[in-house]
Formats: C-alpha cells, sequence, structure tokens
C-alpha cells in the first residue's frame, strides 16, 4: 500500500532571431537565414527559419519579419539570423524567442545604423511544450504515500462493535476473485474454519451487511479520505506501523461513546472503520509483501486473492512472495487492499514490503 510518482524532466526551449532592414530613397532590402537545435536527450536536430524583408522612403525605413520558433527537449537551443541592407541605411530587427511550456512568443524592436532608416519585427507564433512524465498514472503523490479510502460505522452494525471474535484468522469469508466493481465478494458457503480455530461460526452477518463495508451507504456509514505513508526503514524494506490504528478518531460518526455488543464503550476513539486501498506497482522479481494486525485483511493481487486474514480476531500476519503468483517482471499489475477494525479495543495495522514504489489506480 504506497503512492504515486511523477517525475519532470527540465523544460527546454529554442530562441530564434529575426532581423530585417530598411533603406533610403525607396530602396528595399531582404535576407533570411535559418538556424538549427540538437535535442540534448535524443541527437534530434530541429530547423527554425526566418524571412525578413524592408523598404523605406529617404526619411524613413521600415521593415517587418516572420519567423517560427523550434520547440526541442531537454536542453537544446537553436538560433537563426537574418539581416539585409537597402540604400545606404540598415535597421536590425530584434529578436524572436519561444519558451517551452508558454503560449506566445516576444518581439524586439530593432534599431537603424542609418540617418532615418529603423526597422520593428514581430513574431509569429510562439513555441510550446510541457513536462514529461515517468510512472503510469496521473497524480502527484510520493512513491511512499498512498491514498485511502475508510468508512466509518457505529458501534452496534451487526457486523461491527466486538459482535463476533476468534482466536485467528478465517480463510474463505469472501471469493477468490474480486468483483467487477473492484470490491470482495461474499462467499456464501464459506470452508469450514482451520484447525486449531475457536469462535464464533458467524463471522459475517449476510451478504447484504458485508456490501455495505466497502460502498458508501448513506445512514450506514461515512466516507473518509486519507494516506498512508510508508518509509524506508532499511535499504529495499518499506514500512508502516501502528499498534494504535485509529485514523477517525474525532471524525465521522464520533468516538465510539455508545456501547457496542459487548456492552463497552471508547470516548477517547473511533474503532469500527473499514480501509480500501487501491494501488498499482511494477513486478521484479524477490518482491514481497507483508500484513500484520487486526481484524479482516484481504489483500488482492491482478483480481486475485493473494492474502487472506478474514474474521474478527487478534493480530495475525501474512506474507506474499509474488514470485509464486506467475506474474511477468516489467509488467504494472493492481494490488487491491481491504481492511476491517471491528473491535475497538485494539487496531494492529502493519505493512512491510520490497515493492519499492506503488501508484493510485
Amino acid at each position: 500500500m504506497s503512492s504515486f510518482a511523477i517525475r519532470s524532466t527540465p523544460l527546454a526551449f529554442a530562441c530564434l532571431l529575426l532581423a530585417a532592414c530598411g533603406g533610403d530613397d525607396g530602396a528595399s532590402g531582404s535576407a533570411s537565414a535559418t538556424g538549427t537545435a540538437t535535442d540534448g536527450s535524443t541527437g534530434t536536430t530541429v530547423t527554425a527559419s526566418a524571412t525578413g524583408s524592408g523598404t523605406g522612403p529617404t526619411t524613413e525605413g521600415s521593415a517587418s519579419a516572420t519567423g517560427t520558433t523550434a520547440t526541442t527537449s531537454a536542453t537544446s537551443t537553436g538560433t537563426a539570423t537574418a539581416s539585409g541592407t537597402a540604400g545606404s541605411d540598415t535597421g536590425t530587427a530584434g529578436s524572436d524567442t519561444g519558451t517551452a511550456g508558454s503560449d506566445t512568443g516576444t518581439g524586439g524592436t530593432g534599431g537603424s545604423t542609418g540617418t532615418t532608416g529603423g526597422a520593428t519585427a514581430g513574431t509569429q507564433g510562439g513555441s510550446t511544450g510541457g513536462a514529461s512524465t515517468g510512472g503510469t498514472t496521473g497524480g502527484s503523490l510520493p512513491c511512499g504515500t498512498i491514498p485511502v479510502t475508510y468508512r466509518d460505522f457505529k458501534p452496534d452494525h451487526v457486523d461491527f462493535g466486538c459482535h463476533y471474535g476468534a482466536n485467528m484468522e478465517y480463510p474463505g469469508l469472501v471469493l477468490s476473485a474480486l468483483g467487477v466493481d473492484q470490491k470482495p465478494q461474499y462467499n456464501p458457503n464459506p470452508p469450514p474454519p482451520p484447525a486449531g480455530w475457536s469462535g464464533t461460526a458467524t463471522q459475517i452477518t449476510s451478504a447484504a451487511s458485508f456490501s455495505e463495508w466497502y460502498n458508501t451507504t448513506p445512514g450506514v456509514n461515512m466516507e473518509i479520505a486519507g494516506t498512508i505513508t510508508l518509509t524506508e526503514i532499511m535499504p529495499g524494506l518499506w514500512s508502516f506501523s501502528s499498534n494504535s490504528f485509529y485514523p477517525l478518531t474525532d471524525m465521522g460518526f464520533g468516538n465510539n461513546v455508545d456501547p457496542n455488543w459487548a456492552g463497552n464503550t471508547y470516548p477517547d476513539r473511533n474503532g469500527s472503520f473499514t480501509t480500501e486501498i487501491h494501488v498499482q506497482f511494477v513486478y521484479q522479481p524477490g518482491q514481497t509483501f507483508t500484513f500484520t494486525g487486526d481484524d479482516d485483511v484481504w489483500v488482492f493481487i491482478d483480481g486475485q486473492l493473494a492474502l487472506d486474514l478474514g474474521g474478527m480476531h487478534p493480530q495475525r500476519s501474512g506474507t506474499i512472495d509474488l514470485d509464486t503468483l506467475g506474474l511477468t517482471p516489467g509488467v504494472i499489475y493492481d494490488m487491491d487492499v481491504f481492511h476491517a477494525e471491528r473491535c475497538e479495543s485494539g487496531s494492529n495495522f502493519r505493512i512491510d514490503t520490497s515493492i519499492a514504489c506503488f501508484t493510485p489506480q
């Protein structure tokens, strides 16, 4: 469960200098020139061109110039100059500069080296550009920060408030594939509990009650956005850990001042909620993902159940060895994580993973 990364390469720019001249006694002059710019990252050469012309009587000279700017990437630049002489008077046009990322170019004015001649130059169009991006999805969160959707429940919901309990996880409460809505699907025929398990036989009341866990339902739950940040605790291992995981304290329906099914109140915390995460990552051999906590946790990779710690239970741990899932190195895969805190008395939530970067789906 981590975030998104977008990296921008430096904006490049290209410049085009335009010059034109006007002369005395009705004479005219014109000139043209081209310049080239080399893209520092690809080696591609971009050509810019400019033409200028000028006419003027004895007492006045004028000129116009047109040109186009070249847009390159990285740090390349291109320059073109043009000048001409008409009669005995020369005027030089100013410069035309287009900068990547803008919609306009800028024009300058030319001076006169003759008695009365002068020239001005305007721009024709400006260059446009933008930063290139890395990664596969939009967004601006760094790799270690992932968006989370929480849903707050009241402690008297039929599946929350310490209503059920067991000494360990109960695999098989959900189907092995995500639904078309990217939510876990209730299993109407779960397998028998694993050996050594003890607890209440029913861990989820019904398909109808379970459908409310990860779907916003007015009057039943309240959706609240948040984030979780992973930190590199040693080279190649990123982690988030909390042994008092109550992110919705003083939020949503408020702290649990009303009694739960066990008759207990927790006015200092809000401990009936679910956590939903949808991220992507690039698979590389050797990656692992470990979750430790309570209560229910289901982790799906590429739409298939990869870690099943379902049920209301004390802190439990499970690890996914991604090399066993038949994934292709270098390919982007979805990871979908669903968690529920159903008993306010304690809440643990820990992720440890060698996956260096997650981005939102």
